[in-house]
């Protein structure tokens, strides 16, 4: 299997939407941009969708016909530069599948993310206990000094969401459920409780978490396995819907409208159902 692209397929896709919005305020038609490049109108769809490669050469004669200024065009071509470079979890790509690689990368550049957790604490909320056990299982035979690299990748991508100038907006509805049953020892699920009430009594934290009781009646989402809508702050590109299963091919992305306002109409009314974020989370007796 090769490795997974490794360029940050979120900025390509905001420098491809740049350029289609370029060309719609010009009154240009794809042929018309087409012929500026000798090339089919097929290639300047792919561009736009950022399908294919952004070359500076070719961005840079569109955007002239385009009627950009200079200063625009400057900041375009740095823009393509930043985003045809590594993304930051490069390093790692041996251990990601294309569609985990590109989850991750939507992720980072997320505005807002609403999670549904029914069977585990969701990764960017683990402890790095609770993570290291659950990788054990998840990986059984597997040298520990890789999974200690996944924990690695694990922290790269909790800092990513939340250590970056403007931090994610996390709002997850965990299954009490998901607490009751034991990743490691007794301890490390006291810890990773303990972990999940710091964003329940921050009251300024862009952290929101939410236990579905076990006594709760069913919702909306108890038919969904984990699911994802990620929202990006650009106007031209689209929320994301990400649904997961348990291979680590078994992930789907899509922002098709339908599935998303689905999903979204059903993260309100299950939110409805649960107590409200700010209430603590209780430690129930766990089996030792």
């Amino acid at each position: 299997m090769s490795a997974p692209r490794s360029g940050p397929t979120v900025a390509l896709r905001l420098v491809a939407a740049d350029l289609r919005a370029r060309r719609e305020a010009a009154g240009m038609t794809m042929a018309a941009a087409a012929g500026i490049l000798n090339a089919h109108e097929i290639t300047i769809s792919r561009m736009e969708r950022a399908i294919t490669s952004l070359k500076p050469r070719p961005v840079e004669r569109l955007l002239r016909a385009y009627g950009t200024e200079e200063r625009e065009i400057d900041e375009m071509l740095a823009k393509l530069a930043a985003a045809n470079r590594p993304g930051w979890w490069h390093d790692y790509r041996d251990l990601l599948s294309g569609n985990l690689a590109g989850v991750i990368d939507l992720e980072s550049g997320a505005e807002i993310i609403r999670a549904y957790e029914p069977g585990l604490v969701p990764d960017l909320l683990q402890t790095p206990d609770y993570a290291r056990a659950l990788l054990r299982i998840r990986f059984p035979h597997e040298a520990k000094s890789q999974v200690e690299r996944r924990l690695e990748l694990l922290a790269a991508r909790q800092r990513a969401a939340f250590e970056r100038p403007s931090p994610l907006r996390f709002w997850v509805l965990i299954e009490e459920a998901a607490l009751q049953r034991r990743v490691g020892a007794v301890k490390v699920m006291e810890k990773q409780v303990e972990y999940l009430n710091r964003f329940v009594a921050d009251r300024s934290s862009r952290v929101a978490v939410q236990v579905m009781p076990l006594t709760a009646p069913p919702h909306p989402l108890l038919t969904s396995g984990p699911a994802e809508v990620l929202r990006f702050t650009h106007v031209h590109l689209a929320d994301r819907l990400v649904v997961r299963g348990l291979h680590r091919e078994a992930v789907t992305v899509t922002d098709d409208i339908n599935a998303i306002r689905t999903y979204m109409r059903a993260f309100e009314d299950s939110c409805l159902s649960a107590p409200l974020p700010t209430t603590p989370i209780a430690m129930r007796s766990i089996p030792a």
